[in-house]
């Protein structure tokens, strides 16, 4: 074989492993894992315009091939529906869902609740103690004021103790000299 032969060959082999690779993504689909895309086969990364003409030309080819175009959002939630419904269990994995959903949301509106009830106190904490302070500043102004009135009392009770003795004193002495 002549090298002119070989290299034409080696080009042969080149596009035909190409030409494999191209066929297995198929026009519009990311290449497989560990292949690079062939240039211009509209499937390279960052092409935005060939990558919407390749969804534009597989919508095509799906009313083609017989399959429904794809359905509006109303009509999708409805198929949604109609496939919760027709299965139990896929019903029950959704409802589970959304009650752990539910219940996260819970869980963070009771600590939210608990944090302005904490701020609530701490901020009003002041007021509280104002207040305990003036009610026993008041019972012990009580306190002294009945002790005060107390120790007058006994000082009335002791003069006019005195004042009886005296009184008696007097009268015994006058009963004496009479």
């Amino acid at each position: 074989m002549t090298p002119m032969t070989k290299f034409i060959a080696l080009w042969v082999v080149l596009v035909g492993f190409a030409g494999a690779a191209f066929a297995q993504t198929g026009p519009g689909s990311a290449p497989a894992a560990g292949s690079a895309a062939v240039p211009g086969s509209g499937a390279a990364a960052g092409s935005g315009a060939a990558a919407g003409s390749a969804a534009a030309a597989g919508s095509a080819a799906a009313a083609v091939a017989g399959e429904p175009p794809p359905a509006a959002p109303a009509d999708a939630r409805k198929m949604c529906v109609a496939a919760m419904n027709a299965d139990p269990q896929f019903a029950a994995d959704i409802i589970k869902v959304v009650d752990e959903k539910a219940a996260v949301q819970r869980d963070a509106d009771t600590i939210a609740a608990h944090k302005d009830a904490d701020y609530h106190v701490q901020k009003n904490e002041r007021h509280v103690i104002y207040a305990y302070a003036a009610m026993w500043i008041v019972a012990a102004l009580f306190v002294i004021f009945l002790w005060r009135r107390q120790q007058g009392l006994k000082a009335e009770i002791a003069n006019l103790r005195r004042d009886l003795e005296a009184a008696a004193d007097d009268s015994a002495s006058a009963k004496g000299r009479a």
